[in-house]
């Protein structure tokens, strides 16, 4: 790493890894996987995390807006891409032409693309997927809704193919009684579109967090979203443990992100000394400071100062004093042999000792998601 700044390396084998991993799942057998790569693969890079899953049999991603899509179709054609939140009513015309499967979530966005589609004359019907709200009040329809909307796409086939219908789980990792709430308001609605003779190619309502849930044995569904789990979290925080085939599959999950940077400087740092912004550290003795090149605009949370810490030479080196935009600040009085240059490790292993992204999240009182996210905007990216 030439680079003084911070440096995310992203692992592509462990994406791979972790693909293989789920397609092992009960939960997964037999299904479509439509991988979620929306918000730049999470952080992890849009078209390297497609063209990994591509030549490992995925063709089918979930995206969020057109800029992914005409990305994503320049490197593989043959991709099958759902709009998770639809598309911008005005692209509609260039959605049609790339093949884009749209998400439907509310009746005045299916009247406005019908009258869009007919204004454009488009020749042949748009996929779109009708999302559920099952009982997440997000984004999505209603029961009643859905019914009217059966009707909409049936008096206009010549615009539409219903091809898919899908939902969400609120707390599919930490309240099971919900998420079987959720999946049999699921079942009615399939029920129903089948009565009026739609019936969809692609039923999906399982994300990560109920594909490592075994407790949920049934969803009613062709297909699953993995998102998170592809990048080897597990977001089922509040389950203690994961059970059977998950906790014994020696592959496990494995996060692809490491992140990177160097030591600037230097210098000692006498007893009651204040370090950094505000002084919220005074040194309690005598220490040896070491200014690290990366701060929060490299992602790392400023709820970090004062309590979380870096790896330098395989050793742990505590944060002190505010994190600022791009430096912060870690004790090494332990760590004699550092000198500047030296490598040191915001998030991933060295040597025996690691520190992993939920460990940052946790300190930061967010979720990996977020983290994986601000390490993604604003760093280098070396594919491993």
């Amino acid at each position: 790493m030439n680079d003084t700044s911070a440096v995310l390396y992203v692992n592509l084998q462990n994406l791979k890894n972790n693909l293989y991993f789920l397609k092992s799942l009960k939960s997964t057998q037999n299904k479509t996987i439509i991988a979620i790569i929306k918000s730049d693969a999470y952080g992890h890079g849009l078209i390297p995390v497609a063209e990994m899953l591509f030549k490992n049999g995925i063709d089918f991603f979930g995206i969020i807006n057109i800029n992914e899509a005409e990305s994503i179709l320049e490197k593989i054609p043959k991709a099958k891409l759902l709009m998770l939140k639809g598309v911008n009513i005005d692209d509609i015309k260039e959605a049609a032409r790339l093949n884009l499967k749209i998400g439907i979530f509310s009746l005045d966005y299916l009247q406005m693309l019908l009258y869009k589609a007919k204004s454009a004359g488009l020749n042949k019907p748009i996929d779109i997927h009708l999302k559920l709200d099952s009982g997440m009040n997000r984004l999505g329809l209603n029961e009643k809704e859905i019914k009217t909307a059966a009707e909409i796409i049936n008096a206009n086939k010549r615009y539409f193919n219903a091809e898919g219908l899908f939902s969400h789980l609120s707390s599919a990792g930490s309240d099971l009684t919900y998420a079987n709430f959720q999946m049999d308001n699921f079942k009615n609605i399939i029920s129903l579109l089948a009565k009026s003779g739609i019936k969809p190619s692609y039923i999906h309502i399982s994300a990560s967090s109920s594909l490592l849930n075994e407790q949920i044995s049934e969803d009613y569904s062709n297909a699953v979203r993995p998102g998170i789990s592809l990048y080897g979290f597990n977001p089922n925080l509040n389950i203690n443990e994961l059970k059977s085939d998950i906790k014994n599959n020696n592959a496990g999950l494995k996060p692809l992100m490491t992140l990177k940077s160097r030591i600037l400087q230097i210098k000692k740092v006498k007893k009651d000394a204040f370090v950094s912004y505000d002084n919220t550290f005074r040194a309690p003795r005598d220490i040896i400071a070491a200014i690290v090149s990366a701060g929060y605009d490299n992602g790392i949370p400023r709820l970090l100062s004062n309590k979380g810490k870096f790896l330098i030479n395989g050793r742990f080196a505590p944060i002190i004093g505010i994190v600022s935009m791009n430096l912060t600040v870690v004790d090494i009085t332990e760590i004699e042999e550092a000198l500047p240059g030296d490598e040191v490790i915001i998030a991933g292993k060295s040597g025996s000792n690691e520190i992993t992204i939920n460990e940052i999240a946790s300190i930061a009182q967010t979720i990996p998601y977020e983290i994986c996210l601000n390490f993604g905007k604003s760093n280098k990216r070396l594919y491993l």
